[in-house]
């Protein structure tokens, strides 16, 4: 044979060929029953993947809220600053509540399974949207006060000057009666009460003649008072702290929200 004759492979015995085809025939009905298979099963999940990205729209308008949240700082901004922060956490609120309630009219949530779940979860989230909004009111109505309250206390002195801006004080906590929020309505009636108490004490302290000499015992006596009722303060802050980051636990823990997403999880697949 000539170096330049092409060389040709062996053939394929008839057995190969064989196999080849019956995998090839195997391929083919696979490939058509994936075929049938997404053409009825797919459309039918389509519904369940929209209800499950309109979810995930509620998710990040929660995650929005949170933010907003987060920037809130009551107690060293400015009022102007303050306000601001107050009025984009109240817009994400709004915002949290449009996204959930596009996800309760999706047709998969609104009968059967889908309806009993959507239910559950929607019925928790309005109890966190109004524990939000009560917190932001409450916001508003309290941090004014105090925020007035710790410039005096700042500079209080035994004084009857200082006695009568404590006393303003309490009588502006007094004033404050529609709290919807249980922890900053508590918060306020302690430091309304405390602050009487201090004022009264501060008071006793500015009428002594001689609180460095004869009235020295009394001084020291009401110098304790006053020093244990400034730690009480620090307290009533400390409880509050810890009450809200429990009711906020409380608030948060949506077991619902998992059952739901779950749910279109498991019909949104095609698969």
């Amino acid at each position: 044979m000539n170096s330049t004759e092409p060389t040709t492979p062996s053939g394929l015995s008839s057995r190969t060929k064989n196999m080849l085809v019956i995998v090839a025939i195997i391929g083919a009905i696979i490939i058509g029953a994936l075929l049938i298979y997404s053409i009825l099963v797919a459309p039918a999940r389509q519904p369940y993947r929209e209800a499950l990205t309109q979810y995930q729209n509620v998710g990040r308008a929660n995650a929005a809220l949170n933010t907003a949240g987060a920037n809130l700082n009551a107690g060293k901004a400015t009022d102007e600053a303050f306000q601001k922060s107050v009025e984009t956490a109240r817009a994400m609120i709004a915002s949290l509540e449009t996204e959930n309630s596009a996800l309760g009219k999706k047709e998969v949530l609104t009968d059967g399974e889908g309806k009993e779940l959507y239910d559950a979860f929607n019925a928790k989230l309005q109890l966190y949207i109004d524990y939000n909004d009560n917190l932001l009111t409450s916001m508003l109505a309290v941090r004014p006060v105090l925020h007035d309250c710790n410039q005096s206390m700042a500079n209080s002195t035994e004084s009857g000057a200082s006695v009568k801006a404590i006393r303003a004080c309490a009588t502006e906590l007094g004033k404050l009666k529609n709290i919807p929020d249980a922890d900053y309505k508590a918060m306020a009636a302690s430091f309304h009460d405390t602050y009487t108490e201090l004022a009264t004490i501060i008071e006793k302290m500015a009428a002594l003649k001689d609180p460095k000499g004869k009235d020295a015992s009394k001084h020291q006596a009401l110098t304790s008072q006053r020093d244990e009722v400034v730690k009480n303060l620090s307290t009533i802050s400390t409880t509050f702290s810890q009450n809200i980051q429990k009711h906020r636990i409380a608030i948060i823990t949506i077991d619902e929200s998992g059952k739901l997403e779950e749910y279109l999880n498991d019909k949104s697949r095609v698969f």
